[in-house]
């Protein structure tokens, strides 16, 4: 018990130690004993704040929280349709995809009269050709369309479609305009 009681008086005395010495000479000690990684020290006891601990570091350093500054972010939404000559539309369709002989489901997250963008955490590679089968909302054909992977990602596939007949563009065109 009486070296549990002196360890803890050592590290009293040490503590005391420290926080009377001046601003450089605490930092000149703690560079000896990070041994000059004072960077990678930093940055461990910054991860291991509380955020409210983070934001007042800021505040000290004189820089604004992320989350007081000000937006200046675009919502495409709004005005993709000055952005695209071909509007898309953010959606979810169910489709069925066949990519050679490996059949899915899916959904279409957006479309255009263009082609679409399909969730999917299968990678496939760009070029290939794909056959998509879905309906519109409030539209009753199944739409059976051929397209080409024109980029593959961790979120999914871009697709073009090859060839629309003028009453599926018409379909797309309809949904896409429409308020829902």
């Amino acid at each position: 018990m009486a070296s549990q009681i002196d360890k803890y008086s050592t590290t009293v005395t040490l503590f005391n130690f420290i926080n009377d010495l001046a601003p450089e000479k605490q930092f000149i000690l703690y560079k000896q004993l990070v041994k000059d990684n004072v960077g990678t020290e930093l940055i461990k006891l910054i991860i291991d704040m509380s955020e409210d601990e983070k934001v007042q570091l800021l505040e000290q350093l004189g820089v604004t929280p992320y989350d007081e500054e000000p937006l200046r972010t675009v919502n495409l939404d709004d005005h993709e349709s000055f952005m695209r000559e071909n509007p898309r539309k953010i959606c979810l369709i169910a489709v069925k995809c066949k990519v050679e002989d490996h059949l899915f489901k899916s959904y279409i997250i957006d479309i255009s009269v263009l082609g679409a963008f399909i969730e999917s955490n299968e990678r496939f590679s760009v070029g290939r050709k794909i056959i998509m089968a879905f309906s519109l909302p409030k539209f009753d054909e199944v739409f059976q369309i051929i397209g080409q992977i024109t980029r593959s990602g961790p979120k999914g596939i871009g697709v073009k479609f090859s060839a629309l007949s003028p009453t599926q563009e018409e379909a797309i065109r309809k949904f896409i305009d429409s308020k829902k």
